[in-house]
């Protein structure tokens, strides 16, 4: 272009790749919201139309421009005038940004496709992240998705190794796989192993009475009253089983972690690990703080501090893990 310096033409360049990366994260944010909903529910991603959860009336295509048709209608429905909640958007903004950051901070000429397919392992990470908030599970497809993403990705640097620069990735397979068991085993062994056991020797009061119950049995003075114990007994146990067993993680937790940890490496992982211990730790605070229900920070969904913590480790992790050895060790 005439006039322009090759630092102007490099500019302009770098600003269509970003505003093209941009638009594109909005985009794939816009089939998320129909992820985060739908997958749950087991309902098809393809054949079911949009439409209005208040009055069922379909979403006609102009009504669908991610972010600008909820700006546009002023977060109501066309048809009836229900309010369209503004977490729709919210994650269509936030895949959008989230595009950007991979492609700022794992440029294409420094990092081939990596950033690619880091985004779309953080956009598998979003619909887990409000899966788990609205009902405490994670989609079993989704996760299986993470993972072939972050092996895939393994693979693909592999390949190009061998062949060319296609793909060169920030952490070594030797760290990959350091990440994807450091927090993941603890979790696994926190949550399946240490949690049950605690629970069911210092907190439950059915299994307190179980064994209070069972030493009063066996001190009975007479057939009566050890029939008597034993009836109580029936019932205690008929409860714990309802109940079922207490864990401390879900699975789903644990891979989210071994995903990210093989996705982003051992830096990464830790530094989720902790993001999410602290977060989580304020939120259940604060939880308990606002509520009236006494049991209302006992349990909440962990999963998405686990998530945050991943997205912070993806694009810091390396700089605040090196920064601590450094500060601690230096």
């Amino acid at each position: 272009m005439k006039g322009l310096t090759p630092m102007d033409i490099e500019l302009i360049f770098n600003i269509v790749v970003y505003v093209f990366v941009f638009l594109f994260g909005v985009t794939i944010g816009s089939f998320l919201n129909v992820c985060i909903y739908r997958l749950p529910k087991g309902e098809s991603l393809i054949t079911n139309n949009s439409h209005c959860m208040s009055c069922g009336t379909p979403i006609k295509r102009y009504d669908l421009i991610p972010i600008i048709s909820w700006i546009v209608l002023g977060g109501k429905c066309r048809a009836c005038g229900a309010k369209i909640s503004p977490r729709y958007t919210v994650v269509e903004a936030m895949t959008a940004l989230m595009f950007v950051l991979c492609y700022y901070f794992f440029p294409y000429d420094v990092n081939g496709i990596y950033f690619a397919l880091l985004a779309l392992f953080i956009s598998g990470l979003i619909v887990l992240a409000f899966q788990d908030l609205d009902t405490q599970e994670m989609c079993v497809s989704v996760l299986i998705y993470t993972a072939i993403v972050a092996v895939l990705t393994h693979v693909l640097s592999y390949i190009s190794t061998s062949t060319g620069a296609l793909l060169t990735m920030p952490v070594t397979l030797k760290e990959s796989i350091i990440g994807m068991l450091c927090v993941s085993v603890p979790l696994l062994i926190i949550g399946f192993v240490i949690t049950p056991i605690v629970y069911v020797l210092f907190i439950s009061q059915d299994h307190k009475d179980k064994r209070r119950l069972e030493r009063a049995v066996k001190a009975a003075p007479n057939d009566h009253e050890r029939a008597k114990l034993n009836a109580k007994l029936d019932k205690v146990k008929v409860k714990i089983k309802e109940n079922g067993p207490v864990f401390g993680f879900g699975m789903g937790d644990i891979v989210v972690m071994a995903a990210g940890g093989l996705m982003l490496g051992w830096k990464a992982a830790v530094t989720a690990a902790v993001v999410a211990v602290i977060t989580g730790a304020v939120y259940a605070i604060i939880k308990r703080a606002v509520s009236d229900d006494d049991d209302s920070g006992s349990a909440f969904a962990f999963g998405p501090f686990l998530i945050i913590g991943l997205v912070i480790g993806a694009y810091f992790g390396a700089d605040i893990i090196d920064a601590y050895i450094a500060y601690t060790f230096g």
